[in-house]
């Protein structure tokens, strides 16, 4: 199994465009993780074998891991290549001819306009997330609260706003700030130091001290551990992430790739991915 920093690239290929695409993701996500058809390009046989090339949200990096060692280890002539990034970075390298065989976003906004694009057919949730408050071991800024993050001279680290987690945390304080007051969003936007490509970055930068706090998925904060101290975000303010997957159009295997993502649907997938703080599609 081999992790890429970085896609490889081909010549580029025109975008099929699908007239009247609708992304029927709830009707398309796993049910109970019983590994139906959804998620599956049609036409293409899911048989788990030769490489498969997997672009995934960053977020996704040490569960995906283990579901392609796993995966690798049922297949003998399986080899299984991730590359992690932001899922609007993934899309527009698929768009660019980035050859991948599967792409598995953070978002349904992304997996919205790859399927727009025509270059990703038949996706369906697999899981879902949420966001919490990460801080420093030892909290030194003493932040106790998602109120706390418009207090002056906070060092805030978010996403990218064109990145799910960065969309996502502007969604968190703009609730936010329908209880408390416009005066907040422009207070912790104030306090924004840095806006980084993804969430492990946003993670990053607090496990180093580089900032006094940052909002990140839940999973990250477990891949953390002792690292960072966790605030959690209130019911009725934070966001449920959905993660939709799918077969690239023009996948060089695309029966490996119907094969992973079966795999991912899977009773067996679907333990791994919770193990991993997520939760069902």
């Amino acid at each position: 199994m081999k992790v890429l920093l970085a896609a490889r690239r081909r010549s580029p290929r025109p975008a099929m465009i699908l007239s009247g695409v609708a992304l029927a993701l709830a009707g398309a996500s796993c049910q109970g993780g019983n590994g139906d058809d959804a998620g599956v390009a049609e036409g293409a046989d899911a048989v788990l074998a030769g490489e498969i090339t997997v672009f995934a949200a960053a977020s996704l990096s040490d569960a995906f891991a283990e579901l392609g060692a796993a995966m690798e280890n049922e297949g003998d002539a399986t080899s299984i290549e991730f590359s992690f990034a932001s899922s609007s970075a993934l899309r527009v390298q698929i768009e660019e001819g980035a050859p991948a065989d599967v792409f598995a976003s953070a978002d349904l906004v992304q997996m919205e306009l790859a399927v727009d694009a025509g270059i990703v057919e038949a996706p369906a949730v697999f899981a879902r997330n949420e966001l919490v408050i990460v801080v420093p071991d030892g909290n030194p800024a003493g932040t106790e609260s998602v109120e706390d993050l418009a207090d002056a001279g906070l060092r805030v680290v978010l996403a990218n706003e064109d990145v799910p987690i960065g969309r996502y945390a502007r969604e968190v304080v703009g609730s936010l700030a329908g209880g408390l007051g416009t005066g907040f969003e422009e207070a912790v936007l104030a306090n924004v130091v840095s806006n980084e490509s993804d969430a492990r970055a946003v993670l990053a930068k607090v496990e180093l001290g580089e900032a006094d706090a940052g909002i990140v998925y839940i999973t990250d904060a477990l891949v953390a551990g002792e690292a960072v101290e966790v605030i959690e975000i209130p019911d009725g303010v934070n966001v449920a992430a959905e993660y939709p997957i799918g077969v690239v159009s023009d996948a060089d295997n695309p029966g490996g790739a119907s094969g992973f993502i079966d795999f991912v649907l899977s009773d067996d997938g679907q333990a791994i991915l919770r193990e991993h703080g997520f939760t069902s599609g």
